[in-house]
Order: C-alpha cells, then structure tokens, then sequence
C-alpha cells in the first residue's frame, strides 16, 4: 500500500511537470502564431498602401479631374487616372483609406472588431475591400516636402486634425502609421503580457526651428493583454 502511494505521487509529480512544460509549449505556440500574423498583416497592408498613394493625383492628360479630396488624420480619399489614363475617372480610380470602426473619425479604433479598408468606385456606387483585419489606429500627416519632412500642413484645430482645403494642393509627403493588433480574442493559452505603450507619431516641428521636437499619440494606452505592431512610413506623392 505505502509503494502504491510513493508510486502514485511520484507519477503525479512527473505529470504536473509535463503538462506545465506542455502548457508553455502550446502559449509559446499560440503567442508566436498570433505575432507572426500580426507582423505579415500590417507590413503588406503598408505596402500595399505604399503603391497607392504614391500614384495619387496621377493625370498624364493633364485633365485637372485627379487631386487629393480629403486629407485628415484618419481618413486619405484621392483619385488617380492609373487604368486607362484617359483623362476621365474611371472605375477603381477613385480611393480612400480608412478605418470601418472609426465612427468619431480619430483614426483610433471604436471596439476589437475594426479593420484597415480601401473604398473604391464602381458602377452605381461603392466596393469597400479589406485591407488589413484588427487594426487599432491608422493616422496620416501631411507635408510640403518630401526630403526630412517635419512642417506638417495638418491643421489640428480643426476637428478632425485635417489639411485645409487650400493648402491640400501642397501635399508633396504623407507620413502613414498604422497599430496593428494580434487578433480579435485572447488564446487560452497564451503567454501572458499587458501592453502599457503609448503609440505615437514621429516627431514635427512645432516651434518654427526646423527640428522635429513632438509627437501627436496616435493610440493611448490600452492596458490590456493583446499584442501590438506599430508601422510607420513616409510615403513621396510623384504627381
């Protein structure tokens, strides 16, 4: 009896030690998996932004038809004649980015379910197009230069922060920075990790000096256990 019950807690010791071992393997696994995702999510849809925008404005016939509408903090609608380049606005060649859970239009996230989305035109309306899935904050500044650019042309009186209508002609960079999130739930099994960061912009200049000396929060802390990516660009408008 007494060998059967040194035999009995020796086999629970040595199970307690596999399924902690277990237990960490599948958090490791599940915490990774979820990052990973994360990582390719956000970086493709930058660059998938990168090839947009850059075209933005676009009018080799010179029509006059092809600007940059709206230029604030969440949202970039332009239009670019890159299809048939024929001069008129065609299906597709009229574009905006933005977030589809943005209701105050802050560029931060209302809840866990928001996504990066592409709006373009199409016969009798709209398509709207994911981009990236679970993004928390999506942010645009405007530039009237695309060397260094720290003169922001981005009005942040107005409510949203936006490019006043007469200066929009002037974008020659846009500054891009999107928080991706790792997912709309937590794993049960996941390593555990609160994210206290305040996400910010890149510096500007406020002062008049020529150097970059604050940075806008794009995405106050959050506090919670998810997992975060921020990714931010500086993209040259060649039209």
């Amino acid at each position: 009896m007494v060998e059967l019950m040194v035999t009995l807690a020796i086999s629970s010791l040595v199970m307690s030690g596999i399924y902690a071992v277990f237990h960490k393997q599948v958090a490791t696994h599940n915490t990774e998996r979820l990052v990973v995702s994360m990582q390719q999510n956000v970086r493709a849809a930058m660059s998938f932004m990168e090839r947009d925008i850059r075209m933005a404005r676009y009018d080799p016939t010179g029509s006059g038809l092809f600007t940059i509408g709206t230029a604030n903090r969440a949202e970039l609608q332009f239009l670019s004649d890159n299809s048939v380049e024929d001069g008129a606005v065609n299906d597709g060649e009229n574009i905006t980015y933005a977030l589809d859970n943005d209701a105050d239009g802050n560029g931060i996230a209302d809840g866990t379910s928001c996504n990066l989305v592409r709006i373009i035109n199409i016969p009798g309306g709209t398509r709207t197009d994911v981009v990236a899935r679970n993004i928390d904050a999506l942010n645009f500044d405007y530039f009237d230069t695309s060397v260094n650019p720290v003169n922001s042309l981005t009005d942040r009186t107005a409510a949203p922060w936006q490019v006043p209508a007469g200066q929009i002609a002037n974008i020659q960079s846009i500054r891009v920075s999107i928080v991706a999130r790792s997912g709309d739930s937590i794993p049960a099994m996941f390593i555990n990790h609160t994210d206290s960061s305040v996400y910010r912009n890149r510096p500007r200049d406020t002062d008049g000096d020529g150097t970059p000396d604050t940075a806008d929060i794009i995405l106050p802390a959050q506090n919670n256990d998810f997992r975060r990516m921020q990714v931010t660009t500086e993209i040259d408008c060649r039209n």
